[in-house]
């Protein structure tokens, strides 16, 4: 064609077959490429499947050891309450034999025991990045922390026993140790159970029973825990980085500071989340008088029981820790409540560190239908609470011997 004068015909045909081959070569690339992406997203798959199965394996752990740790609570509370009483006289082998099978749990040591190997090795992975940035990762490393921590608040937990231990053995070795730990064995209980009643009552029994009364502590790390492992699998098993709208509220207390997330929830279809309490308080001796209904919260007020009573949430983090918050960022406060008949008189208050336990805080009163209405204030209604210091978020408080049930729904502070 060069030879003929068709310069341009050449032109044309040569920058054709080049474009054919760059066209060839880019969709070959891209083939590859989209190969890779799959075969990455796969191996990423894989991986946090193989994270998902050991968290499933921590839940079922965690379930185990909230019910060790409850049993030993109630046995030990049981010991102190009945059997190690002042005017207690006597104690029967069977009543025996309960205190030896409740010193022997206290003893057993038992401790979270997470598989940290899938996880290592997502984090030391590349595939790492793939997720780095997401509610997902956030999710996976405040997980693994909170395990390190409750191992390390087990561990030195444990050694404390081990140190008692050590002390009680010492000090009854020679001085009718075997009484103690096989009652049984060692003839007439009706002639020895006043000395093992003795040994019941001596300060370094006291000692290891008293740290029994103290394991529920864990549970509360334990639920939170659960709450977190169980929404990881969720989130691995069906393939999502990001948090919906109610993990946002729920994981509030957990992942997010305070004054960073735009809502905190005090009580989410009844539950009250992580890093909140809800306690009661009245005039006189009282017991809880709040419910766990299907989706709300049920608070009672008992006529002709007191001349005051109040139903608060408290603010109750790490581990017992953090029992103030500050709240300054946060606007307003929304409720979802009912009356259970209508008309029911309920006023709402706020305190913060400071303010006295006289009943002097700002609250405002409001009257309850019996229909679910959602109630909206301006937190700066509040005038008497320090809101860069809250302890009490919100409050309910009734007064008078009219008796009043309500029921509330949810409760949330938001920015505007």
């Amino acid at each position: 064609m060069l030879q003929e004068g068709k310069t341009v015909k050449y032109f044309k045909y040569a920058i054709g077959e080049i474009l054919l081959v760059v066209i060839g070569i880019l969709i070959a690339v891209q083939i590859n490429n989209l190969n890779e992406t799959k075969k990455q997203k796969k191996e990423l798959n894989d991986i946090l499947q193989s994270v998902a199965n050991a968290v499933q394996s921590d839940l079922r752990e965690l379930h185990l050891l909230s019910a060790a740790r409850a049993n030993i609570v109630a046995k030990s509370n049981y010991v102190f309450k009945n059997l190690s009483i002042p005017n207690k006289k006597t104690l029967s082998i069977e009543e025996a034999s309960y205190v030896n099978s409740t010193y022997g749990n206290i003893l057993s040591t038992v401790h979270l025991n997470s598989s940290l190997n899938a996880f290592d090795f997502l984090k030391n992975s590349t595939y790492f990045s793939k997720i780095q940035g997401t509610n997902l990762a956030l999710l996976l490393s405040t997980y693994y922390t909170s395990a390190a921590n409750i191992r390390s608040r087990e561990d030195r937990y444990n050694q404390t026993l081990v140190n008692l231990d050590h002390e009680w053995e010492s000090h009854f070795r020679n001085n009718d140790r075997d009484l103690f730990v096989v009652p049984w064995d060692k003839g007439d209980f009706d002639v020895v159970g006043p000395r093992f009643l003795e040994i019941l009552r001596d300060q370094h029994t006291i000692d290891l029973f008293e740290r029994g009364t103290r394991e529920g502590y864990f549970i509360k790390a334990y639920q939170k825990q659960l709450l977190m492992g169980k929404k990881l699998v969720e989130m691995i098993r069906d393939s999502k980085t990001t948090f919906d709208q109610q993990t946002k509220l729920e994981f509030t207390g957990i992942l997010f500071a305070f004054g960073d997330a735009d809502i905190i929830s005090l009580l989410i279809n009844g539950e009250v989340p992580t890093g909140f309490e809800l306690e009661y308080a009245a005039s006189n001796l009282f017991r809880n008088h709040f419910y766990k209904q299907k989706d709300y919260l049920t608070i009672a007020y008992p006529a002709n029981s007191y001349t005051w009573a109040s139903s608060y949430f408290s603010v109750n983090a790490l581990y017992g820790r953090v029992e103030e918050m500050d709240f300054s960022s946060y606007s307003k406060v929304v409720i979802e409540m009912r009356g259970e008949t209508g008309e029911e008189l309920v006023e709402i208050g706020m305190k913060d560190i400071n303010d006295p336990p006289d009943g002097s805080e700002s609250k405002i009163k409001i009257e309850l239908t019996d229909e679910w209405k959602v109630y909206e204030f301006k937190t700066n209604r509040f005038v008497t609470a320090d809101m860069s210091r809250i302890m009490i978020p919100l409050s309910f408080v009734f007064e008078g011997s009219i008796g009043r049930k309500i029921n509330v729904r949810s409760i949330q502070f938001k920015k505007e």
